[in-house]
């Protein structure tokens, strides 16, 4: 029964620690223009105001991609960000403008990320992504609700 024990202790051990190693992302590798890239992409997808968009198909000519739009106050798009996986990493376009004291200043980034900062980033997108969808879901499925209750009041009253 010990050894068990001890085997079953042993094995706990060994997959944390391995699961610890996959899930250690050390930032200090990216360069400085990576990094602030990698933040304005996360900070696009966590916020509520951006639309995010998936390419429902991985096609060996479009490649597997996602897109995240960012409108400013007038309805116009600020930021437009590809996230695309490509044979070796992952590219992320970012096109935009900002509007920085009186100025407006354009831009356009490609930056090449490696797979594991890339299957990060479209982690973060995918359950954002997840929460938004089933917020919604949630919200659709309320009303539904109300809509059914009042169907089955009326069908009552008819008795």
């Amino acid at each position: 029964m010990v050894k068990k024990i001890n085997r079953w202790v042993f094995y706990r051990i060994t997959r944390l620690s391995i699961r610890a190693k996959w899930l250690k992302t050390n930032l200090s590798d990216l360069s400085n223009i990576q990094s602030r890239v990698m933040g304005i992409t996360l900070a696009s997808i966590v916020d509520p105001d951006s639309e995010m968009m998936i390419n429902p198909t991985i096609d060996y000519k479009v490649g597997e991609k996602y897109y995240i739009k960012k409108y400013d106050s007038k309805g116009d798009v600020e930021k437009f960000i590809t996230i695309s996986k490509t044979s070796n990493g992952y590219s992320i376009s970012l096109v935009g403008h900002e509007l920085i004291d009186g100025t407006t200043h354009k831009y356009h980034f490609d930056i090449w990320f490696n797979d594991s900062y890339g299957q990060l980033i479209i982690e973060r997108f995918r359950k954002n992504l997840k929460r938004r969808r089933d917020k919604m879901e949630i919200e659709i499925r309320k009303d539904d609700e109300k809509t059914l209750n009042l169907i089955l009041n009326k069908t009552k009253k008819s008795y």
